[in-house]
């Protein structure tokens, strides 16, 4: 456990008004059949964080969140280390939190970017997409991103940062032979790992390489010859030695 991810966890205990001091104990209301809530669990991605609070079913909105833990966001929200949160909204249906009280639903961050406008072009939309997974954490957490410098605050003690917004991690970049097409047409970008994937789909079957999904293996021919090649749609074949 790294000190700045012990600083994290520390305050997201303190705004829960848990104890700091790892291993304490504290009782909570009678929310569950056993007397007490489950604690909520933290994660850290490089500069992103996801809290998720395992005793709900559903995502929580910021309402409930609001509700049962009222000073939780405010305090996570105003850290100079986070840049901004997402979180599920009644209301909005999803929304952008940030300091001192800033706060921007979804669809209208095009007009208004609002806690996301130090991390350029691209934030909105990343920012949707995110929230459109059914899996979403309740809580997700942003770190801090200074555009002038290039400064990443990250839940991570790492030389790089990755999983959330910021830096020059968000200039990601395909470099490929100059014998393939080129991924996308000139002027347009390659958005999302859904489309990092379909241009390497493409690049395979340009280059004849194995296709994916595999056919299912026939048990019977276990006891092939050992240079046999392996079954693969589209009558690819893949190299076993390579």
């Amino acid at each position: 456990r790294t000190r700045s991810g012990a600083e994290a966890r520390n305050t997201v205990r303190a705004a829960l008004h848990r104890p700091v001091e790892e291993g304490a104990e504290q009782q909570r209301p009678a929310d569950t059949p056993t007397g007490r809530r489950s604690e909520p669990i933290v994660l850290a991605s490089g500069n992103l964080g996801l809290v998720s609070f395992p005793d709900v079913p559903h995502r929580m909105t910021r309402e409930e969140i609001d509700a049962r833990h009222p000073a939780l966001l405010p305090t996570l929200a105003n850290h100079p280390g986070i840049g901004f949160l997402l979180v599920r909204s009644e209301e909005h249906g999803g929304v952008v939190l940030g300091a001192r009280g800033a706060e921007v639903p979804l669809d209208r961050l095009d007009q208004d970017p609002g806690p996301l406008a130090p991390f350029g072009p691209g934030a909105a939309d990343a920012v949707r997409r995110t929230h459109s997974f059914p899996h979403t954490a309740d809580i997700m957490v942003n770190s801090f991103h200074d555009p002038v410098d290039g400064e990443v605050l990250a839940f991570e003690e790492q030389i790089g940062s990755h999983g959330g917004l910021g830096g020059a991690q968000s200039r990601a970049f395909l470099l490929s032979p100059v014998v393939l097409s080129a991924p996308v047409d000139e002027g347009a970008e390659v958005v999302g790992a859904e489309h990092v994937h379909r241009v390497l789909r493409r690049w395979l079957r340009e280059s004849n390489g194995p296709q994916v999904p595999v056919d299912p293996v026939d048990d019977s021919r276990s006891n092939a010859a050992e240079g046999a090649s392996f079954p693969v749609a589209d009558g690819f074949v893949r190299d076993k030695s390579a």
